[in-house]
């Protein structure tokens, strides 16, 4: 299944909003996917301004970046000036070497579905880890999570919101690759923290989101002031990030 790639690039609209609202992810996962991997060459589709790339170009010698949007790829270079970026759809990608890790974060939804695992194959060194991991967000209060909900709908937006369950995504891919022969060594971990955000912050952050990016400029002002209404004074926000391992074959 093809994917929308214009929705797939529509966060380069919002580079410095993105960078400054957008949660990392926790120095475990990276210790654990590294844990996991054999040593070798890195790879990463999809980095966008480098959420996920920061902590790995820390600790990983090698690292090469595939991101499509330009802006992103930019922002990235700039922010991880020690690792190789290549500025494409990772479909493009022509591997040079085999990888001992291919990962991605927040970004594997967004490859062709009818392509990205013969293309993770390829770029994969035999016993290479596929380390794939999205994360999922929402307010710790259920009342203030609900009304959010409710004035999303009231807006056509029901996906790719404060209140969609990217686990899901984790466990399609899970499913997907225990059915695939060319992976083995399946492992599934989850990762929860809370943040407190600002109002400004976490409006922001909703406004990096691509269901909310697509509305026209003049609604998202109006849906993003309304969410900054009903926040108040800020809010305490949950955390959760789910990692699927996997080694080729």
């Amino acid at each position: 299944m093809a994917v929308d790639r214009k929705r797939s690039v529509i966060f380069g609209e919002a580079v410095e909003q993105y960078e400054a609202a957008r949660p990392g992810y926790p120095e475990r996962l990276v210790t654990d996917v590294l844990d996991y991997a054999p040593s070798g060459p890195v790879l990463e589709v999809g980095a966008g301004t480098g959420k996920a790339t920061a902590g790995f170009a820390a600790r990983v010698s090698d690292l090469t970046c595939v991101e499509p949007d330009p802006r992103m790829a930019a922002a990235l270079t700039a922010k991880c000036p020690g690792v190789r970026v290549v500025s494409g759809t990772f479909e493009e990608y022509v591997p040079d070497r085999p990888f001992a890790l291919l990962y991605s974060a927040q970004a594997w939804h967004w490859v062709d579905h009818d392509l990205r695992w013969d293309l993770a194959c390829a770029a994969l060194a035999p016993s290479g880890a596929l380390a794939l991991f999205w994360s999922h967000y929402v307010p710790a209060d259920p009342e203030l999570h609900a009304a959010l909900v409710r004035l999303a709908h009231r807006y056509g937006v029901t996906s790719q919101s404060l209140h969609q369950d990217e686990g899901d995504r984790a466990a399609e891919a899970h499913r997907l690759l225990a059915a695939d022969p060319r992976f083995t060594g399946l492992d599934r971990r989850r990762y929860t923290w809370t943040e407190r955000y600002d109002t400004a912050r976490f409006v922001t952050l909703a406004g990096t989101l691509s269901a909310y990016r697509i509305l026209a400029p003049d609604v998202r002002e109006r849906v993003l002031g309304e969410m900054g209404a009903l926040v108040g004074d800020g809010l305490d926000m949950t955390f959760t990030t789910d990692l699927v391992l996997a080694r080729r074959t």
